[in-house]
């Protein structure tokens, strides 16, 4: 048996229709939650498991919780595969790198940055919570852009 059929594959959806993504990478009905139960995954999964999901827009609700989420999963020795972004694909084998991680980062704190002088302002309450989410949804498509491989297989993924 191979070291990747010792690894338990988990995954993460947005909905239910993006389901055979997952299947596609190998990842078992029994173990797909819907993002809205990442922390119960969270706090499950161990090192050398593998975590799919079929975008990072599934995943993560900003750029700053993507990254944070991101940090979280390669500091416990969790690999991470993206059906749509492969350039974000990282294992304790196979890290991010550097640059990658300082994209990352940066689209974070732009995005903190911004949520943060929204909160600031003289805009209503709902006004900044409905503006805040956009941000947060619209930095997360752009990271998407950005990584996606458009079909392109990166070496080594």
């Amino acid at each position: 048996m191979t070291r990747e059929k010792n690894k338990k594959k988990y995954a993460v959806v947005g909905n239910w229709n993006e389901m055979h993504i997952v299947q596609k990478m190998g990842v078992q009905e029994k173990n797909v939650i819907e993002s809205n139960r990442i922390n119960e995954l969270l706090n499950h999964i161990v090192a050398g498991d593998i975590l799919c999901v079929p975008t990072v827009v599934s995943f993560a609700i900003g750029a700053y919780d993507l990254f944070c989420k991101m940090q979280y999963l390669a500091n416990h020795g969790v690999e991470f595969r993206s059906g749509g972004e492969k350039y974000l694909n990282f294992s304790s084998v196979n890290p991010l790198s550097l640059g990658t991680v300082e994209i990352l980062r940066n689209f974070a704190s732009r995005e903190k940055a911004f949520a943060e002088w929204i909160k600031q302002s003289k805009l209503p309450d709902e006004a900044k919570t409905q503006l805040i989410g956009r941000i947060c949804a619209e930095s997360l498509t752009d990271i998407a852009l950005v990584f996606g491989n458009n079909g392109i297989r990166k070496k080594g993924n």
